[in-house]
């Protein structure tokens, strides 16, 4: 796998101008070929609290209590003064896949440690990265002092219609998981990390892409993974429309191949496979009727027998998304980064 970057031909075919990154004003950590066509998340709808607020509202997304109790505008301000954020674009292989990229506002930013974000869900537009994600993970980390990076991986649907290019597919942990492993060498190429620290946290379908990422890289040196699916030929048995709206349409030959495939992305059956250096932490709800504790705490039994050092938290009644818990989740994570990075 690499990464090929014509900057030439990518500036003819997205428009890029000179002035789209001197209008970030943060000039060095873009100077690479790696990141094409960074944009300021502040922007636009983003720019201001309320034109967001507007926006969500009117679209019918969220209420207005809700959105306050989400979204703070005291949080708003205090990540628009103090972390940088940017969307960009980057290419692996022979296609195109869109990211995001989050860090601190230092005076002189250097060797700060890094934190992959896998999102969960499939290819669908409401499961792909927003705002609104960013704003419940990714910001708190990236105040912390920590470099965060995402992919939305190939497939995704976030382009234009009238975008005709290659944008990758989406094979729900096969061909995808490229996409993040493409994330390395862009750390490594920013002038304001530590390539040495680098941990993988997700979420769902990203608890997965992490594990699958960790046996091909040993560069990780902590997995944090909420809700993660680790057996999937259990999970098809209470959830028939995982098999059928995901399963069938992403992973490729599935009818033909259905218990190969689904023990290759299912971290159960290759607990060996995770290094002995990658330590994990598993944060899971009591109460998650998407993916049964009950997997998760047999995976973790399974992974500690091979010499993984790995933490298993439970939380009562919590829910497949924990956002009833996302104070204590976010302490713990930031806890945990600090030991283990």
């Amino acid at each position: 796998m690499k990464i090929i970057i014509t900057l030439l031909a990518l500036i003819i075919l997205f428009n890029i101008c000179p002035s789209t990154a001197e209008a970030n004003n943060d000039l060095s950590t873009f100077n690479h070929n790696n990141i094409i066509r960074p944009k300021n998340c502040f922007t636009g709808v983003m720019s201001s609290y309320e034109s967001w607020r507007k926006q969500l509202i009117a679209k019918g997304i969220t209420g207005k209590d809700e959105f306050a109790q989400l979204f703070p505008q005291q949080k708003y301000d205090l990540y628009q003064e103090k972390v940088h954020c940017y969307s960009f674009i980057y290419q692996v292989d022979e296609h195109m896949v869109r990211g995001y990229l989050l860090y601190p506002k230092l005076p002189s930013p250097s060797q700060l440690p890094s934190v992959i974000y896998n999102r969960g869900g499939n290819n669908i537009p409401r499961h792909t990265l927003k705002f609104g994600n960013l704003f419940l993970t990714h910001f708190p980390i990236a105040l912390e002092g920590y470099v965060v990076i995402s992919s939305q991986y190939g497939g995704a649907m976030v382009w234009p219609r009238s975008y005709k290019g290659n944008t990758g597919v989406d094979e729900y942990g096969g061909r995808e998981v490229e996409d993040v492993l493409a994330l390395l060498p862009i750390l490594d190429n920013l002038p304001i990390t530590d390539p040495n620290k680098v941990a993988m946290m997700g979420w769902s379908r990203g608890g997965m892409m992490s594990l699958i990422s960790a046996t091909k890289s040993n560069r990780i040196n902590t997995l944090i993974l909420g809700g993660t699916p680790v057996d999937l030929l259990s999970s098809k048995t209470y959830r028939p429309d995982l098999e059928r709206f995901v399963f069938k349409k992403l992973i490729p030959n599935y009818e033909e191949n259905k218990v190969e495939a689904l023990k290759k992305r299912s971290a159960i059956y290759w607990p060996e496979k995770i290094p002995k250096s990658t330590s994990i932490l598993m944060l899971h709800g009591e109460d998650d009727q998407r993916v049964k504790i009950d997997s998760v705490r047999n995976y973790v039994k399974a992974v500690a027998s091979k010499g993984v050092k790995v933490e298993l938290v439970e939380y009562i009644n919590g829910s497949h998304s924990l956002t009833e818990y996302n104070e204590e989740v976010l302490t713990k994570v930031k806890k945990w980064l600090q030991k283990e990075l």
